[in-house]
C-alpha cells in the first residue's frame, strides 16, 4: 500500500511539473537563448567565465518562464483566453488553477533573481549595466500583459524587439566582461530582435479579430489584413538588411553570407499573399517560427566564425 501511495504521489508531482513546463512555454526559449549566445560570443575572456555564464543563463531561462506564466495568467484574467479562442490552454482547460500559475510566476521570478545575484557575486563589478538590464527586463515582462499593458497598446512587437535582441545580448556580454558595454553587441543582436518580433507579429495577425473583440489593440488589427501582410513580409526581410549593415559597419564581411538563406525567407514572406486568406493565415505563425530558427541558427554560426572561435 505504501508503494502505491508513494508511486501515485510521484506521478502527481511529475504531472504537475510537466504542466508548469508547458505553461512556461519552454519551446519559446530559443527566443531568449539565441540573443544570449550573441552576447557570449562577443564577451571578452568568455572561456574563463563558465560559472558566471551558468548562473546568468539560468537567470534568463527562469525569468523567461516567469514572464510567460504572467502572460498566461493575465490573458485569462482579462478574458483574452477563453474556451473558444486561446493561445494557452493552461487555465482555460483547468490544467492548472489560476492561483498556481501566478504563484509559479512569482516563484520563478524569485529564483531568477537568486541566480542573477549569484552571478553578480562572481562578476565582482560595480558597474550598473547588468543590474539595469536585468530589472528592465523584469519591468517589461510584468507590464507586458498588465500594468502599463504594452501588449494591449500596439507596443508588443517593439518591447519584444528591445528585450529579445539588444537587451538580452548586452546583459550577457556585460556580465561576462565585468560590466562593460558594447555598441557592437547591440547592433549584432538587433537582427535577432527583429526576427523574434516577426514571430509575435505573425501570431497577432492570426488572432487579429479576436484581439480586437477583447479590446486588445495590436499593430495587426489596427493596420488591417492586407497592410499587415505587407508589414509581415517586410519584417521577415529586415534582419537580412540589418545584418548586411552590421557587416559593412564593423567590417565583418563574412556575415553577408546570411543572404544564402534569403530564398527560404522570401518564400515564407510571399506565401500568405499567394495562398489566400484562410490557408495563408492559419499556418502563418508556424512558418515564421521555422524561419526564425533557421535564420538565428545560421547567423550564430557565422558570428562564431567572425568572433574568431573564442568559445
Amino acid at each position: 500500500q505504501h508503494y502505491y501511495i508513494t508511486n501515485n504521489l510521484r506521478m502527481i508531482s511529475f504531472n504537475k511539473i510537466g504542466k508548469f513546463l508547458r505553461a512556461g512555454r519552454l519551446h519559446t526559449l530559443p527566443t531568449s537563448l539565441f540573443p544570449a549566445a550573441v552576447g557570449y560570443l562577443f564577451a571578452e575572456e568568455s572561456g574563463s567565465s563558465f560559472g558566471i555564464l551558468c548562473f546568468v543563463s539560468m537567470a534568463i531561462i527562469v525569468l523567461h518562464v516567469a514572464c510567460n506564466l504572467l502572460n498566461t495568467y493575465y490573458d485569462f484574467k482579462y478574458k483574452i483566453d477563453d474556451a473558444d479562442n486561446c493561445h494557452d490552454e493552461t487555465i482555460v482547460k483547468e490544467l492548472l488553477h489560476e492561483d498556481e500559475v501566478i504563484n509559479g510566476a512569482w516563484l520563478c521570478l524569485a529564483f531568477s533573481m537568486m541566480f542573477f545575484g549569484s552571478g553578480v557575486v562572481m562578476i565582482r563589478s560595480a558597474h550598473l549595466i547588468p543590474y539595469v538590464l536585468f530589472f528592465k527586463t523584469i519591468f517589461i515582462g510584468f507590464n507586458y500583459s498588465t500594468g502599463l499593458k504594452f501588449k494591449h497598446n500596439c507596443l508588443g512587437e517593439f518591447v519584444t524587439y528591445i528585450t529579445f535582441g539588444p537587451s538580452v545580448a548586452t546583459f550577457v556580454f556585460s556580465c561576462l566582461s565585468g560590466g562593460k558595454f558594447s555598441g557592437e553587441v547591440i547592433v549584432a543582436s538587433s537582427s535577432l530582435g527583429i526576427a523574434v518580433a516577426s514571430v509575435l507579429f505573425a501570431r497577432n495577425v492570426r488572432s487579429a479579430g479576436h484581439d480586437l473583440k477583447c479590446g486588445v489593440r495590436t499593430v495587426a488589427n489596427q493596420l488591417g489584413l492586407q497592410n499587415s501582410l505587407n508589414l509581415y513580409s517586410l519584417l521577415l526581410l529586415m534582419p537580412y538588411v540589418q545584418v548586411t549593415g552590421f557587416a559593412i559597419l564593423y567590417q565583418h564581411l563574412e556575415l553577408i553570407l546570411i543572404w544564402i538563406l534569403a530564398p527560404v525567407t522570401l518564400y515564407f514572406a510571399y506565401y500568405p499573399h499567394r495562398s489566400g486568406v484562410t490557408d495563408g493565415i492559419s499556418a502563418l505563425w508556424d512558418r515564421t517560427v521555422v524561419n526564425f530558427h533557421l535564420f538565428a541558427s545560421y547567423y550564430l554560426c557565422l558570428l562564431y566564425y567572425v568572433t574568431g572561435f573564442k568559445v
